[in-house]
Order: structure tokens, then C-alpha cells, then sequence
């Protein structure tokens, strides 16, 4: 028996498998010799599978050097498969974790025409009544929720959702036009750190982020939420790190990449 079918058990969808790994994970495209020395299987059978792969798209044959390197339809698989990710899932930990570390509600939510959804909510291992419940919407303009999201939209995007917004003032902070909240957007989109200072309830404060998927496009938020008398500054501080470090975990799970835009 070969080391492939040692490794892989033998069986035609393992060597597959690991034919394909191996010209995946070369620093450089590999011709067909190589690949019969790495796989250790008779020539035939290596060459029967390169032409599977190929023809499927996974792998990619050039001719002019002989080599084959890895194939377009790897990518329409990754993008096929993150974009069947559910973010709920996905976070699933990482609100749990927030939680554990925090003992207070933590949110995540997703925008839709300027208002903000919540889809996930762990409450409060203290007492506190707040407006969130999940499936309820919550507006854009001064949650955390909504502005961590809208702070990466495109311009076309975000003229859209600032015309839904209504600018009702809810408390004595809250935003109430437009120019104001562009320019609180600029400085999330610098921070990665949307903050709640008790502009949609009074008395509560929360501090959020971003969730980017594999286009880099902002699809979800988190958020951790506390009454204002029981958050010091430093604790506070705390909560924005936490959750932005979530958020980071969260859309590198979701396939993100790191840019300087985001």
C-alpha cells in the first residue's frame, strides 16, 4: 500500500482529495512528475484523477510550463459555501463568550433598510428591562447595532439608509440629522467601534462592532449593552475591546480579510 492510501485509506475520493491538496499547498505549480512522486500511485491512476479535477474546474493545467496550480472553481465553491454561512451560528460563541465575560446583554443584529433586526440576544444575568427582543427592529441612527454596520456601507448604501432614517430624538443625545450622523460614521469606520451613549434609552449604554463576511461587505453587528450606573469608564473601555475582538473572530470565520479599508 502507498503512504496516499495509507493517509487516505485507499479509497478513489481520498486521493483525490490529497492530490488536490498537495497542488494546493505547493509554493509553486507542480508538473505531473512531481505530483506521481508526492502521491506515490501508478501514473495512470494520477493522470485519471488530474483530468477529474481539471475537468470539475478545481484544478487548472497550464501548458506552456506543464504544471498544473489550483483551479478557478475553488473559489466559486468557497464563495458558495460562505455565503450559505449562518452568522448566527457562526457568532454563536462569541455571544456566549461576550456573555460570560461580561454578565451583561449582548445583541446581534442585522440592518434592513435602516433599521436594525435583532436576530440573537443573550439577556442580562442582572435585571434589566430593555426595548430589544429578537425579530424586533430597532432604528438605525442611534443604536450601536446600526451605526457599527452603516459606518461601512457603500456611499450608494448609505445615502439609502440614512433617507429611512426618522431622527426622532429619544433622549437628550440622540442624533437628529444627517450631517451629524455621517460624521459620527467616519470616526466608527476609523475605530471599528460603534458606542450607544444613552441615545435611543436613557440610562443605557452599549458598545458594538462589525461582522464582515468574505466580499468584506458589513452584514451583521454585535453588541455589549449595560445600564450606564453600573459601567464604570474602565469597564466600559473593557466592553469595546471585547467586542470588538468578537467581531474581528466572527467575519474571519465568515472569511473576511483583513484591508486597510476595514
Amino acid at each position: 500500500m502507498t503512504k496516499l492510501e495509507q493517509k487516505s485509506g485507499g479509497s478513489s475520493l481520498d486521493k483525490a482529495l490529497s492530490l488536490l491538496q498537495e497542488v494546493c499547498k505547493a509554493s509553486t505549480p507542480l508538473r505531473f512528475a512531481e505530483i506521481v512522486e508526492k502521491a506515490q500511485l501508478p501514473k495512470a491512476t494520477v493522470h485519471r484523477i488530474l483530468l477529474s479535477l481539471v475537468s470539475k474546474g478545481l484544478l487548472r493545467f497550464d501548458s506552456s510550463t506543464q504544471s498544473y496550480h489550483p483551479g478557478y472553481g475553488l473559489l466559486e465553491l468557497a464563495h458558495n459555501a460562505w455565503s450559505r454561512m449562518d452568522v448566527r451560528d457562526v457568532a454563536a460563541d462569541q455571544i456566549r463568550y461576550l456573555w460570560n465575560n461580561t454578565g451583561e446583554t449582548v445583541h446581534l443584529a442585522v440592518l434592513d433598510r435602516g433599521d436594525v433586526i435583532y436576530i440573537d440576544k443573550l439577556e442580562s444575568q442582572k435585571s434589566l428591562r430593555l426595548f430589544s427582543a429578537v425579530g424586533r427592529k430597532g432604528p438605525g441612527y442611534c443604536t450601536g447595532l446600526g451605526k457599527a454596520i452603516m459606518a461601512f456601507l457603500t456611499e450608494e448604501q448609505l445615502e439609502e439608509a440614512i433617507n429611512e432614517q426618522s431622527f426622532i430624538r429619544h433622549t437628550p443625545t440622540t442624533i437628529t440629522n444627517a450631517e451629524a450622523l455621517r460624521a459620527e460614521l467616519l470616526t466608527i469606520r476609523e475605530t471599528k467601534i460603534s458606542l450607544d451613549l444613552e441615545e435611543h434609552e436613557e440610562g443605557i449604554q452599549c458598545a458594538a462592532s462589525v461582522i464582515f463576511n468574505h466580499l468584506n461587505e458589513p452584514i451583521a453587528a454585535l453588541s455589549i449593552t449595560a445600564p450606564k450606573f453600573r459601567v464604570d469608564e474602565a469597564r466600559f473601555q473593557h466592553f469595546q475591546s471585547l467586542v470588538k475582538e468578537a467581531c474581528l473572530e466572527v467575519s474571519t470565520r465568515m472569511g473576511a480579510i483583513a484591508s486597510d479599508k476595514h
